[in-house]
């Protein structure tokens, strides 16, 4: 395509129609009534989807801030968070976990969709609003040109984060794990379909990586003006893969891959004409769409270029940097030896408590220990818990950490090979609480606690198979017969 500059105000220079003093100025751009609605609801959409959402925001760099920064991005989007509660519990009548937010490593719950739907109510009431005080003065602004630009150029700062973000854990295979132990022996026809799906892409990492490196390259190239249009388009074509992978494999990252994908429409929309003349007439024609704001004032060009710079290096460095350092942070925990390995069947005499309770309030009945910190847990109704847990050597402790809720640590026996023990450590004593200097009488005394006993909870080790042909096939050139079993 053609890169000459492009102006997108027409330029009218007939002497014999424009007075002397405007013949050398070209006239400022014209939007119709509809065109500036749409801006305007686009806008506070747009705004929402970059600093309120729950799956981050642009401002995930007050997080590098020590101390207050995640208390700060945090109180940004918490009045929104309230405000779905809210209206989850007193519109929709939600109750239980479905009426708090709960972190679920996705998202698609009830409050999210309904925080979505303030977002869009915002947009149509802010957008109607705005237009009509437009217009009670007069519709004196015909144009929002430079808010435009400065809309686009944060939504691609935006997008190319989620985008690194996303594909660096496929890169370096954290994502979709390898495929375990729990989900080998599950009877095909019992498996969800978002488990065939991740099991899938899991059992070549090679893939994964490929995959993530596709979203990463599309997130990089967004990040600079010149290759923008070009990382929107791939972005989009991988977005589409994932919300159709999404939707059909019923994965709970649909709200948001559907948003992503909105948002790389959006950046690709004012180009859309010159990539159909290129590609459908073949004339030639050069990109018209502004990917930094067009301001004149020095300070506010330096701003810009810091803004770019700064995210730039932040987003491609701290992902170089921390998802080879989170990978190998990972590799270790998991390479930790321990005899737990295997698949571990709850023994009835002792009822399941602690972590061995899911979110739902059902008892485990089994638990699968895939890596030294790695596993899943089966409840009662048959369901797997994905489960991320971390192994004591010196201490002989077992933390498991739930998907909501704190923390369990257990100490472990083992009796033989095929019987395991867990039992709840005793909690941390409370802090003794001392007279102050000077002060006239003691502090009273603290109450004493309830005594502690001790949960005990066995498991039997359940056989398994010595090989999956899953795992054991490989890649083979010639195929008389395709394998099928």
């Amino acid at each position: 395509m053609d890169n000459t500059p492009f102006d997108p105000s027409p330029a009218f220079a007939a002497p014999e129609i424009l007075p002397a003093h405007l013949a050398s100025s070209p006239l400022p751009p014209y939007w119709s009534p509809l065109q500036r609605l749409g801006f305007r609801i686009a806008l506070i959409y747009f705004f929402c989807f970059m600093f309120l959402y729950g799956n981050g925001s642009l401002l995930i760099v007050l997080n590098f801030i020590p101390v207050v920064g995640g208390k700060i991005n945090f109180a940004i989007g918490w009045p929104m968070g309230r405000l779905a509660e809210i209206i989850g519990k007193h519109i929709f009548h939600l109750t239980g976990i479905a009426a708090t937010w709960h972190g679920t490593g996705s998202g698609d719950t009830v409050l999210h969709w309904i925080l979505n739907g303030i977002f869009i109510f915002a947009a149509l009431l802010g957008g109607l609003l705005w237009t009509g005080i437009s217009a009670l003065r007069g519709n004196r602004r015909t144009e929002y040109a430079t808010l435009y630009a400065w809309l686009r150029f944060l939504l691609r700062l935006t997008v190319a984060m989620f985008m690194i973000r996303y594909g660096m854990a496929k890169v370096f295979p954290m994502q979709m794990p390898p495929i375990s132990i729990a989900v080998l022996n599950e009877p095909l026809g019992q498996s969800s379909p978002m488990t065939m799906l991740w099991s899938l892409i899991a059992l070549h990492p090679l893939y994964e990586s490929i995959c993530g490196l596709a979203e990463v390259i599309g997130g990089m190239l967004i990040l600079f003006r010149r290759t923008a249009l070009l990382g929107s388009l791939i972005s989009a074509f991988v977005v589409i893969n994932v919300l159709l992978y999404n939707i059909f494999f019923d994965v709970p990252v649909k709200l948001f891959a559907l948003n992503l994908l909105l948002a790389l429409l959006f950046l690709t929309l004012p180009d859309v004409p010159s990539l159909f003349r290129f590609f459908w007439k073949h004339q030639p024609s050069a990109p018209v769409g502004v990917w930094i704001p067009p301001v004149k004032r020095r300070g506010f060009r330096i701003a810009t270029r810091t803004i770019e710079i700064f995210y730039t290096v932040l987003f491609i460095g701290f992902s170089l940097i921390l998802a080879p350092m989170g990978w190998h942070h990972y590799q270790k925990e998991a390479n930790v030896p321990t005899p737990l390995l295997g698949a571990w069947h709850l023994d009835s005499s002792h009822p399941a408590s602690g972590a061995f309770i899911t979110n739902e309030g059902l008892p485990t009945t089994d638990f699968y220990v895939d890596a030294a910190n790695r596993a899943f847990r089966r409840s009662t109704d048959g369901v797997l818990w994905r489960t991320y847990m971390q192994l004591d050597p010196k201490k002989n402790t077992l933390t498991i950490f739930a998907p909501a809720g704190p923390p369990s640590t257990y100490t472990w026996q083992m009796a033989d090979s095929n019987h395991l023990s867990l039992a709840t450590v005793v909690p941390p004593a409370p802090p003794v609480t001392k007279a102050k200097p000077g002060a006239k009488t003691a502090a009273p005394a603290a109450k004493p606690a309830t005594p502690f006993v001790a949960q005990v909870i066995t498991f039997t080790r359940t056989p398994l198979p010595g090989h999956y042909p899953l795992l054991d096939r490989g890649f083979h050139w010639i195929n008389p017969w395709g394998l099928e079993r």
